[in-house]
């Protein structure tokens, strides 16, 4: 006992030792383990029975056995540790394990295999049909089974699995037959791998291959791999018939000899040196033919990030210089031939398509070209039809910006609530239906001319936005954030007072000033009277061929009425006059102007307004005072629905009276 007491304290000793002995003298035997310490072999693992030996008056003695498991005890833990161990495995292993019955119920299983099959745990899979939970309808698992049954072992074998939610996933599975003694199988032992994501990315793969391939036919590209002795592992170009095994395995030196592949070994090697990418061109010789390529070589690296190759493409870029240097000549000889042609069409001015010699008209021409070749703002004043858009387009054609955008924006023709998009743009989302970005016009014109016409008719709200373009050549789109920068050169024109308008503050002065730069006034075509026989042959000559007509002569009292005329609407009224005794032409000679048009030659300015007036009360009564559409009076007129409104305040005349037909024509 004086071992035992060293190894266990008093209040154990008493509690175990003793007890059993109390309980062995009872006439009951008792067993239990303990651990004893000996003086040279240390604490040892004791099995210790206590057998009661009776007398004639009960149990007077007690045999005690003690046996030594300490061996057992240590491979029992060893067992226990491994059994953890394999059962961690099993557990936290990607693959589904089980152990199914010969007819498919799971007797074990770890947790991935119920939820590869959507168990949340191996207890709500156990004991049901493997069968009938992973196969889809139709997959022959008797095949499976027979397999097993005759060879034993089954390993890869690819099979479409339903989940417990109807999804299909794609698994690998190997089982083995377990069987007993006498060669029957007791139950199936198997792992499963879900290769799902594996099968799309391979489908994927073989989608991205085919696409290549497609992109590549009929394609003048070599794509290649090389390893780090550069030597060729796959090259492909559909094109020329490239045979794998004809440079798979080769060196540039073995497919076109040292002396042509010495320049591209040379860039091969700094690729593999630097890992920097090559992009370069190269013309090689073979045969005695030139041969011009694009080469573009980039380092190929395994999962380390070591260099192990190259991978790269040839692209023949020889025809594509031909057909470069081509349409660079063509390009030359085009430029110089725009150049001559503009010379001998802009004629004096070089302003091709304003047509007259009057000195009103050459004094205007002679401004624009001055002001052309600076990028000073330029406002053009005058009627509605007096070419103020010939002007400013021929003042960009003669500019540094010619060879830049010419955009033009009509202030009075965008509704009000969609000017400030139109001219600045607006962010996908500003406003309800602005689904995407719209670049503004201000955008497109930079480093251009934008010409904004009508701009008397730019609201109040709007002008100090561009005013700031003006000043700092920045602006905002609408609803954005970021601050744009534009040059721009602005050419406005208005045909209404602007300092009336603003003393009457309908327009902002300091925009004015900044818009009034330069400033050409453009003459009314009765102020160039002398020009209206160009114009009329002009526009004789435009209709004429677009109506498929030959008019060959103008008779002379025409030409007077047309040359005395006021023309109110000035050079557009003149032109849909004219368009309109085209229409009214029968032969070659053209057509007599309306019988409004006969007015007396010599008037003074004071008869023609009042000719004028009476001209526009004849299409008031024509076209019963409707002012707008394609038969109203400004149409008719040529002019502006609001520029005829403007005039018919000046002259005191209500288009009302003439709705109701009554014939009163306003005050006298």
């Amino acid at each position: 006992m004086d071992a035992v007491e060293e190894v266990l304290s008093p209040g154990v000793f008493e509690t175990t030792v003793k007890e059993k002995l109390d309980e062995c003298f009872q006439g009951k035997i008792v067993q239990y383990e303990m651990r004893y310490k000996y003086p040279t072999q240390g604490e040892r693992n004791l099995f210790v029975s206590y057998l009661p030996i009776w007398g004639a008056g009960g149990v007077d003695r007690v045999a005690v056995i003690a046996r030594d498991i300490t061996e057992r005890k240590r491979a029992e833990e060893a067992v226990r540790e491994s059994e953890e161990c394999f059962r961690t495995l099993c557990d936290n292993s990607a693959f589904g394990l089980y152990r199914t019955t010969p007819d498919g119920k799971v007797l074990v299983a770890n947790p991935s295999l119920a939820k590869m099959l959507g168990f949340p745990s191996f207890a709500e899979l156990s004991q049901r049909n493997l069968e009938e939970e992973g196969f889809e309808p139709g997959y022959e698992r008797a095949e499976f089974q027979r397999r097993l049954a005759d060879e034993g072992e089954v390993k890869g074998l690819e099979a479409s699995w339903t989940k417990r939610d109807g999804t299909a996933i794609v698994v690998r599975e190997s089982a083995k037959a377990i069987r007993d003694a006498e060669g029957k199988i007791i139950f199936y032992e198997g792992t499963v791998e879900d290769v799902t994501d594996r099968k799309r990315a391979e489908g994927a793969l073989r989608e991205s291959e085919e696409r290549f391939r497609v992109a590549l036919k009929d394609s003048a590209v070599t794509v290649f791999t090389l390893d780090r002795d550069l030597r060729c592992t796959w090259a492909y170009n559909p094109r020329f018939n490239l045979r794998p095994e004809d440079v798979v395995g080769k060196t540039d030196d073995e497919i076109i000899g040292p002396e042509a592949a010495a320049p591209l070994n040379e860039l091969k090697r700094r690729v593999l040196e630097t890992g920097e990418v090559v992009r370069t061109d190269i013309v090689l010789s073979r045969g005695g033919v030139k041969h011009a390529y694009d080469v573009t070589l980039e380092p190929l690296s395994d999962a380390h990030g070591k260099i192990v190759g190259i991978t790269g493409a040839y692209m023949d870029v020889a025809r594509l210089r031909e057909l470069a240097d081509r349409l660079e000549e063509q390009r030359d000889k085009l430029v110089q031939e725009k150049s001559y042609l503009k010379g001998e069409i802009e004629g004096e001015l070089g302003f091709e398509d304003i047509i007259g010699h009057s000195p009103a008209l050459r004094e205007v021409l002679k401004s624009a070209r001055v002001v052309a070749s600076t990028d000073s703002m330029v406002l053009l004043l005058g009627e509605t039809g007096t070419g103020k858009e010939l002007v400013a387009r021929a003042i960009h054609s003669l500019s540094a910006r010619h060879d830049k955008n010419f955009i033009k924006l009509n202030c009075a023709a965008v509704p009000t609530g969609l000017l400030e998009s139109e001219l600045f743009g607006h962010e996908k989302g500003a406003y309800t239906s602005a689904v995407n970005q719209k670049i503004g016009r201000l955008e497109l014109a930079d480093k251009g001319t934008l010409f904004l016409d009508e701009i008397g008719e730019l609201p109040l709200e709007l002008q100090p936005k561009l005013l700031r373009v003006l000043q700092d050549r920045e602006f905002e789109r609408l609803g954005g954030i970021r601050t744009l920068r534009v040059d721009v050169r602005i050419v406005s024109a208005t045909n209404r007072d602007l300092r009336k308008d603003v003393a009457e503050k309908r327009f902002r002065e300091d925009l004015f000033y900044r818009l009034n730069v330069f400033p050409i006034s453009m003459p009314a075509l009765r102020e160039r009277r002398s020009d209206i026989p160009a114009l009329v042959h002009h526009f004789v000559h435009k209709h004429a061929v677009r109506m498929g007509k030959r008019i060959e002569s103008i008779p002379d009292e025409t030409m007077k009425v047309l040359k005395n005329w006021s023309w109110p609407g000035n050079i557009r009224e003149l032109e849909n006059m004219v368009e309109r005794m085209v229409i009214l032409t029968k032969d070659e000679v053209l057509a007599a102007p309306p019988l409004e048009l006969d007015a007396p030659p010599d008037v003074s300015c004071d008869d023609l307004t009042e000719v004028e007036r009476e001209h526009i009360i004849r299409i008031l009564q024509e076209t019963r005072g409707v002012l707008s559409g394609a038969d109203g009076a400004a149409s008719r007129l040529g002019i502006k629905r609001t520029t005829l409104q403007s005039m018919l305040k000046r002259f005191g005349i209500e288009p009302e009276e003439f709705r109701r037909g009554n014939g009163t024509f306003g005050p006298e």
